[in-house]
């Protein structure tokens, strides 16, 4: 039977320490930099969804301004070399950001999906979108009445839709199944920036959903808030997550797996700091590396199941040289943790990048793919690039491979002193070993071939400081991890 690891977090964690230690099974790393757009005018903005258009597959939405004047969206397949269709056009009028929606057409006839977008074609920027079906295309039609700016547009693919207006932050529903536009809620409003909403539409885990989160200045400070939602009392309260001197970039990870991870640029003393915040935990991790200039982070959740499902996590950041920039991403499965070293530069070049994205792609054969897009300066103009990585998918019996059993931590909180034990159903190499939140191996309890049989040690935490603790218990197959709550 597959088994769901409780958290994106601490299986994040968890891979991480499968990739670190001797135990760990290797895979295949970023493709090369490949680009999919001219570089004679600038293209930004991209966004990639399965939808169904002429063949259902993966389609990429995008900006195009050939100059300041006009901005056109073209979109075409991804993975094809056909040329982009435009999606809209006008001189003189700028149609920016983007944004799918698929909906539930089985239930609808003929309605595929919508897209969102941005335009000043009326005199201010407002937000119009078409629907696609079986004749092609809609006519534009406005989300709302409101006159007012409107910027930031987000949308996930649950029919969420939230942006800036007047410095306010707004949310609207689009009901798939029904295709009604719900009631438009203002979530915050005054000195609100970076909107964003979660990537899930359901109960994920114990977590009520949706949650908008955005960056709230007050007093020379930035507070990330967060509002959530359930069925039974509608929008909560807004609650503050973190405070900080200043704080920028906030976004929900993408991808198919746990939605809860909050990514943002921090800046302390000095220098900047990539932050992610779990909400499923309300625990926050800082990785151990700053940079004179802010990091733009992108955190991706996926689910990729090798003998059990596993939670996998990378982080894409925009690092900063004397005179250049370069897109880092993590190694799969613990972008929260990992060590600058441990990143590797994917862009591989000497012009100026900026905005990663990851996002899923597809599945062929048994491999899972990854796209990592991003903008970069040639010519003088943004062009979008992009790289891709895999995962395979196939699956392992697990009667095949040891076990590992009934971890236990007693007592758990503890002063100082506690027990930690384990059933192993048959021999194995075995790493037993404690981690910090920031991933610093603390303790190696155990490390070697075990014979099967009831294990127990003892583990002392007198000259650590208080604080939550991960214990991991590995072999190249499974993962088994528990919190340990050492308080003094």
């Amino acid at each position: 039977m597959k088994t769901y690891l409780p958290k994106v977090i601490l299986s994040v964690l968890v891979l991480f320490f499968l990739i670190t230690s001797p135990l760990f099974c290797q895979w295949d790393y970023w493709s090369n930099p490949v680009a999919i757009t001219d570089s004679l005018s600038d293209n930004t903005n991209p966004v990639i969804r399965y939808v169904s258009l002429e063949e259902p597959d993966y389609y990429m939405f995008w900006e195009k301004s050939p100059d300041t004047l006009s901005t056109a969206i073209y979109y075409k397949n991804f993975y094809q070399t056909d040329e982009p269709h435009i999606f809209m056009t006008t001189n003189g009028v700028h149609y920016t950001n983007p944004q799918l929606i698929e909906t539930s057409y089985y239930q609808s006839g003929d309605t595929l999906f919508y897209v969102f977008y941005e335009s000043d074609e009326e005199g201010y920027n407002n937000i119009f979108y078409r629907v696609y079906n079986e004749n092609g295309f809609t006519e534009p039609r406005a989300l709302t009445e409101s006159t007012e700016e409107k910027t930031n547009l987000l949308c996930n693919n649950f029919g969420r839709i939230v942006w800036m207006e007047q410095n306010r932050i707004m949310h609207a529903k689009l009901n798939i199944y029904t295709h009604i536009i719900e009631e438009v809620v203002v979530i915050d409003s005054g000195n609100c920036t970076f909107p964003s909403v979660i990537q899930a539409d359901d109960d994920w885990m114990g977590y009520d959903v949706p949650a908008v989160a955005w960056i709230k200045e007050v007093n020379d400070s930035s507070r990330i808030m967060v509002r959530k939602y359930n069925q039974q009392n509608g929008w909560l309260e807004p609650e503050v997550l973190f405070t900080g001197s200043q704080c920028l970039n906030l976004s929900f990870c993408t991808g198919i797996g746990p939605p809860e991870i909050l990514s943002w640029d921090y800046f302390n003393d000095t220098s900047w700091h990539v932050v992610h915040y779990d909400l499923q935990d309300n625990l926050t991790y800082i990785p151990e590396f700053d940079r004179n200039e802010p990091f733009y982070p992108k955190f991706y959740s996926g689910i990729i199941p090798v003998t059990r499902w596993f939670d996998v996590g990378i982080c894409s950041i925009v690092y900063t040289h004397a005179d250049s920039t370069d897109i880092y991403t993590s190694p799969f499965y613990y972008g929260v943790w990992a060590l600058f070293e441990d990143y590797q530069n994917v862009s591989k070049s000497d012009n100026l990048v900026r905005y990663p994205k990851i996002i899923s792609g597809k599945v062929i054969g048994c491999n899972q793919y990854f796209i990592n897009i991003w903008e970069e300066q040639v010519n003088n103009h943004w062009q979008l690039k992009y790289v891709t990585a895999h995962e395979c998918l196939s699956m392992v019996e697990e009667k095949n491979l040891p076990s590992l059993l009934d971890l236990r931590i007693n007592p758990n909180p503890v002063s100082e002193e506690t027990n930690i034990s384990f059933l192993l159903d048959r021999p194995s190499d075995v790493v037993l070993s404690i981690r910090d939140l920031s991933g610093k191996l603390v303790s190696t309890v155990a490390s070697g071939k075990l014979n099967a049989g009831q294990y127990v040690y003892e583990w002392n935490g007198a000259s650590l400081p208080p604080g939550i603790y991960i214990v991991i218990l590995q072999n190249c197959s499974v993962v088994t991890t528990k919190k340990l709550i050492l308080s003094k």
